[in-house]
């Protein structure tokens, strides 16, 4: 999934409970939203299924990448 979204965070997933409310606020925002691991493994952040396996596979740095800054709205799951 070749994307360059302008905006790029650090995010931490801890449970499912954080992956389903991460695809909730996704799917309702505009733009493509993607997490990205190191090894320049991507996944939508709209689809649970994509976001759970990013999870499950406990990928290194984890970032969620935005077209448009929606950093207020994932700011629960942003790390520094």
């Amino acid at each position: 999934m070749g994307f360059n979204g302008q905006y790029e965070y650090n995010i931490m997933i801890d449970t499912v409970d954080d992956a389903k409310a991460i695809v909730a606020i996704a799917t309702k925002l505009k733009g493509k939203i993607v997490l990205r691991s190191d090894s320049k493994f991507s996944v939508n952040a709209k689809s649970l299924l994509g976001v759970l396996l990013a999870k499950k596979l406990n990928w290194s740095n984890l970032r969620i990448v935005m077209e448009e800054d929606h950093y207020n709205e994932f700011q629960k799951f942003i790390v520094s």
